[in-house]
């Protein structure tokens, strides 16, 4: 199983990023930022589904993506609001079905331990 997620940083800013170990992920970024982040989206699926829905989203966003200089990252200019970022993300599963990924938790971080 790999995993497509949607973040909102401590500051409200939107992020995405796919991980292999959801529990790790999270707990990296709760490290990283001094505080609990939820996963307000968490996809499970298929490794290159996952891989190909974010290439998606950073073709179709390129010009959303958060930049500093020449660093491009995997958070959206703060005009992003959660509800577009995730509508955006469902049509493009409802579209593209061949992508085998579903919705596995909503909120979730690393204090709630392992889903499965």
């Amino acid at each position: 199983m790999y995993y497509f997620y949607i973040i909102v940083s401590v500051g409200g800013r939107i992020g995405f990023g796919i991980c292999q170990d959801y529990f790790k992920r999270n707990h990296d970024y709760v490290s990283h930022s001094g505080d609990i982040v939820d996963f307000v989206y968490l996809f499970g699926g298929i490794r290159n589904h996952s891989k190909s829905l974010e290439k998606t989203v950073k073709q179709d966003w390129a010009d959303k993506v958060w930049r500093i200089d020449d660093w491009e990252t995997e958070w959206l200019e703060k005009t992003v609001t959660l509800e577009e970022f995730y509508q955006y993300i469902s049509q493009i599963l409802k579209e593209r079905p061949f992508l085998k990924l579903k919705l596995i938790a909503q909120n979730y971080n690393c204090t709630q331990g392992q889903l499965d």
